[in-house]
């Protein structure tokens, strides 16, 4: 751009035209860049000349003294590494962050992947506030401080009009285990009107011959106590409850990343004040999206 801007105006004014007296305002108007840094580019001549300092990086950064625990356990979330950092003291953003991950995920080992993608083969559809919640179990491995993995049972429940969640542990699935996660979701979130779920043994027994769900006593008493219905999802057809399916992975790489418990109850603490921290974010998915 300045050559061909000199070479017009070495044109205009004829073979007197000097470079090193040349009208820097001129200049300017034809091309655009501002006199100070025209006036250093006529110091050298109108060479353009690279930075020295370009390619060069700080020997310290705000993720000095932080990086051992970036890619620790192989968690490469960054929302979930952000988190940890922050309560040791960390006080960059999530730029700098995501760029370390980025540069280098070489040091994790890549995953294994079973069968190619199917592609989305469920259908989009709304439900009214408060008219149905989405239940499910899903089963992780915990790390407690003593190094130790132990398998617990993690209970979720969505809103399926706003997304709000809320997420339980407890040491296996049993009915009674299921019954308090409930009551304390409904206490959490409020009761709808009907519950979406799988076919769980504690839920239903069988189904008679018109299709009609035989439900476990337990459970069809509690129904009738609380004042909510429940509706079974199509056996092996995990689309119908998505959200919540999609919150049990969630859960699994963002809340229990790298993160250990000293006990379960110390775990559920944790979780109630990241549902809190969860539920405040703003979703696109509930802004009809």
């Amino acid at each position: 751009i300045i050559a061909q801007a000199l070479d017009e105006m070495k044109k205009s004014q004829g073979p007197d035209f000097d470079y090193s007296k040349v009208n820097l305002a001129e200049l300017e108007r034809r091309t655009g860049i501002s006199r100070a840094r025209l006036r250093r580019l006529k110091e050298n001549g109108f060479v353009v000349k690279s930075d020295p300092r370009k390619g060069r990086t700080k020997k310290t950064t705000r993720l000095t003294g932080y990086t051992e625990l970036i890619i620790e356990k192989g968690v490469t979330n960054s929302n979930a590494i952000y988190d940890r950092i922050r309560e040791k003291g960390y006080q960059g953003g999530k730029t700098i962050l995501k760029d370390y991950i980025r540069a280098h995920r070489y040091l994790l080992p890549s995953k294994r992947r079973i069968v190619s993608p199917q592609g989305n083969r469920g259908r989009r559809y709304q439900t009214a506030p408060g008219e149905c919640y989405q239940m499910d179990w899903g089963f992780a491995t915990a790390t407690n401080r003593n190094g130790s993995t132990y398998r617990i049972a993690c209970f979720v429940m969505v809103c399926h009009c706003c997304g709000k969640q809320y997420v339980e542990f407890f040491p296996n699935a049993r009915q009674e285990n299921l019954f308090i996660g409930m009551i304390h979701a409904f206490m959490y979130m409020g009761v709808p009107k009907y519950v979406l779920t799988d076919n769980m043994k504690s839920i239903v027994i069988r189904r008679d011959s018109r299709g009609k769900p035989i439900w476990q006593h337990d459970y069809e008493l509690f129904m009738g106590n609380l004042c909510f219905e429940t509706k079974l999802c199509k056996p092996y057809h995990p689309f119908t409850k998505g959200s919540v399916e999609r919150l049990v992975r969630f859960v699994k790489d963002n809340f229990l990343a790298g993160r250990e418990y000293k006990e379960l109850t110390d775990l559920n603490y944790e979780a109630i004040r990241w549902c809190d921290r969860m539920n405040s974010d703003y979703h696109k998915s509930a802004d009809c999206t």
